[in-house]
């Protein structure tokens, strides 16, 4: 099951919905465009029970726009996340304690360019979600780098 997040307003934050919508051409895949509420959908995820839980943001990680991380529960929190209403991982805590057997969740981030009112998803940034869904329907998950956050220390 994917969820994409994000507000199709603001230009490259608008990548989550495009891929879910991209991804509803893959067989064995349930998607859903959660706009910038994904606890809206935490009962469809209850009600699926998917084995996998991939969540698709656009994120900035201080990459190129375009490039694409899987980003691990422990870093989450270092990553910025601006347009949702609840943080990811107060859902993913609803989740797990309403949940009798918790799915395995990905996080995908992918970096924006530009989030200005009204613009669309930039062309980067397409490149980068068409790559996310590619590997998603061929079960590719595992190979999409992981996200190591710099060291500000």
């Amino acid at each position: 099951m994917l969820l994409g997040v994000g507000n199709t307003m603001l230009g490259d934050d608008g990548i989550g919905p495009w891929i879910a919508g991209r991804m509803k051409q893959c067989p064995d895949w349930h998607t859903e465009d959660c706009g910038t509420a994904p606890e809206n959908f935490t009962g469809v995820v209850r009600k699926i029970a998917p084995r996998l839980l991939v969540i698709v943001d656009a994120a900035d990680m201080h990459l190129s726009p375009g490039e694409f991380r899987r980003i691990s529960p422990e870093t989450i929190g270092q990553v910025s996340f601006d347009t949702h209403s609840l943080s990811l991982t107060h859902i993913i805590g609803y989740l797990r304690e309403s949940m009798p057997k918790m799915p395995e969740i990905l996080f995908i981030g992918i970096q924006p360019g530009s989030v200005t009112f009204h613009d669309n998803v930039s062309e980067p940034v397409i490149r980068g979600g068409e790559a996310v869904a590619e590997m998603l329907c061929k079960g590719k998950e595992a190979q999409i780098p992981t996200y190591i956050p710099e060291n500000t220390g």
